[in-house]
């Protein structure tokens, strides 16, 4: 077998894609507690690169986030969610809109990866991500397949 040899420096920069900023869609949202007990809501996202393919990237909102706590949820369209003081995983599902991506430092035993630098607030007028409940998200896959029972 033919092998294009690589350094682990190089396999590890194939693993993630370049700084920037990026659409998004939060695919999957979990309330949880963090290893310090505090509340946290776990997001998975699929974040589209510059030729379209989807790459996932975890992120993790907490109150001590600050500004990308809010700005998330302002990214969304659902800054109610943040304003009530009460926000849930199920105010983040099927949210979209653009993220800045970074690429964070290697840790110890773990390679460099791709992070959540902060969520782009729509300027005024510009048109938030479409929204859709999860159930709306389903039905919309499976809208045009005929169901054999």
């Amino acid at each position: 077998m033919k092998i294009d040899p690589k350094t682990e420096k190089e396999l590890q920069e194939a693993m993630n894609f370049p700084a920037g900023t990026y659409d998004f869609e939060v695919i999957q949202a979990d309330d949880k507690i963090s290893k310090s007990g505090n509340e946290m809501i776990a997001l998975k996202l699929r974040v589209f690169t510059e030729d379209g393919s989807p790459r996932f990237v975890n992120d993790y909102l907490l109150e001590s986030s600050g500004v990308k706590l809010r700005h998330f949820f302002e990214c969304i369209g659902r800054i109610e969610a943040y304003n009530s003081g009460d926000a849930k995983a199920i105010d983040c599902e099927a949210g979209a809109g653009k993220v800045k991506i970074k690429i964070g430092k290697a840790n110890g035993i773990y390679a460099a990866k791709n992070e959540v630098a902060d969520y782009i607030v729509p300027k005024e007028g510009e048109e938030v991500a479409p929204r859709k409940t999860q159930k709306e998200a389903v039905a919309d896959t499976f809208e045009d397949e005929e169901i054999p029972f």
